[in-house]
């Protein structure tokens, strides 16, 4: 029993501290796995330029990690872009006022309670 609480313990500290730089982290991931395909991928171009120098076939490379590139632009700009904007919406409605209850004691029956002896005359 113990041995399972302390294990749900650490699950729930470690999902915690994940839950709030898990974009980082996904962030991080996705750069080191880009790296290393990027250079796989130019590897394969140089060995396919030394085997047919003629061919256009390297062009497709290019072509291919361009559209890839300006895919994953894309994402992450809108990405980043609509989550500014979530946060300002957040935060407008966090600083925006709140109706408040009022008492019946602080309400007036009649308008004339605002005005004096002198201008009801």
């Amino acid at each position: 029993m113990l041995k399972f609480l302390t294990k749900q313990f650490l699950y729930g500290r470690i999902y915690l501290w994940l839950k709030e730089k898990i974009g980082g982290i996904l962030f991080l991931l996705i750069a080191i796995f880009l790296i290393f395909y990027f250079h796989n991928e130019y590897l394969n171009y140089v060995e396919y330029k030394t085997k047919f120098e003629e061919s256009y076939i390297g062009l497709s490379f290019v072509v291919k990690n361009i559209l890839i590139l300006s895919i994953a632009g894309g994402y992450f700009y809108f990405y980043f872009f609509l989550n500014k904007t979530d946060q300002s919406i957040k935060n407008d409605s966090n600083n925006s006022p709140i109706p408040r209850e009022e008492n019946n004691e602080e309400m007036v029956k009649n308008l004339d309670d605002f005005l004096d002896d002198e201008e009801l005359k």
